[in-house]
């Protein structure tokens, strides 16, 4: 009896070594990518440096300076603003989109599938320079669809209006995050046991009903997930950002990534850049742990 408590103790201990040993180069990756640069910049938040000269400690004087800089503050206002505002119309629409595909099977399912997620596998510099095209006042597709059907009167010049631009910059967030949400949600209702359906039938429930007792709380942990990655990308949104508007008109649709980026690299700030990075991670962190407190349910096993 001890000789077989001893060889099954041995073989988790092996059992654990050989995990770590598979799990130190990402965690050896991590580290390298994402721990000490994120320290490095908490660091530098607390100094003075331009990139040449030597660093000067300057304590909390940065992060004063950001707190009192207008656009600063403007620029955090925008990037919760779109943040916020892109992942929900994305998890709503995404959701909803994933829901209605469920049902499709075979070859239809497949191509409506593929066609709805096809914007998530665009290049984001690659999408702005196309909504340029849309959006653009003389040439554009907008213009010209409302012209063609009547409506002319509700032409604008759509990224130099500062009631729309950042609505704009809102809509292609959503178009582009909505395939991939959709996808990760029809993923996880495909792992619904099928019996959960037949009884809710036999109960008179209908499709929709089904949909709101049944495969909403189930896939619950997806949606949370969907909700923090996306959350999160869109916290650090530059590039479409900058190739749409460059932060225009203005500093309307500035964000926080294009104020960070020309205070390091046109003004020689790398600590007041870095004190901007910190108190727009503390906003992110608040924010992921806000919406985890708002969709954290209950987990099922099935």
């Amino acid at each position: 009896m001890g000789l077989t408590k001893s060889k099954s103790k041995i073989k988790r201990g092996s059992s654990s070594v050989m995990g770590i040993l598979f799990l130190l180069p990402a965690i050896i990756f991590l580290v390298y990518a994402v721990g000490i640069p994120f320290v490095w910049n908490v660091i530098l938040s607390f100094q003075k440096w331009d990139g040449f000269n030597p660093v000067e400690w300057v304590g909390f004087d940065n992060y004063i300076n950001s707190f009192k800089d207008e656009l600063v503050l403007k620029s955090l206002f925008n990037s919760a603003y779109l943040a916020i505002l892109s992942t929900l119309g994305a998890v709503i629409l995404g959701l909803s989109l994933a829901v209605l595909v469920y049902k499709l099977a075979g070859k239809e399912g497949s191509i409506f599938r593929l066609l709805l997620f096809s914007p998530a596998m665009l290049p984001t510099a690659v999408v702005g320079l196309l909504f340029i095209f849309i959006y653009n006042p003389e040439m554009g597709l907008l213009n010209n669809f409302l012209k063609l059907i009547g409506l002319g009167g509700w032409t604008h010049v759509w990224l130099e209006n500062k009631q729309l631009a950042m609505i704009c910059i809102m809509v292609v967030n959503i178009w582009k995050n909505t395939g991939m949400i959709m996808l990760l949600c029809f993923a996880a209702m495909q792992a619904v046991p099928e019996s959960l359906f037949e009884s809710c039938k036999l109960d008179g429930a209908g499709y929709f009903r089904q949909v709101f007792e049944i495969t909403l709380p189930l896939v619950k942990p997806m949606i949370l997930l969907s909700t923090i990655n996306t959350l999160g990308a869109q916290f650090k949104t530059f590039d479409l950002v900058y190739v749409m508007t460059q932060g225009g008109p203005g500093d309307l649709t500035t964000t926080v990534p294009i104020v960070m980026t020309k205070v390091a690299f046109q003004y020689g700030k790398f600590g007041s850049a870095a004190s901007m990075g910190v108190i727009l991670a503390v906003v992110v962190i608040v924010c992921i742990m806000m919406v985890n407190r708002i969709l954290r349910g209950e987990e099922y096993e099935y």
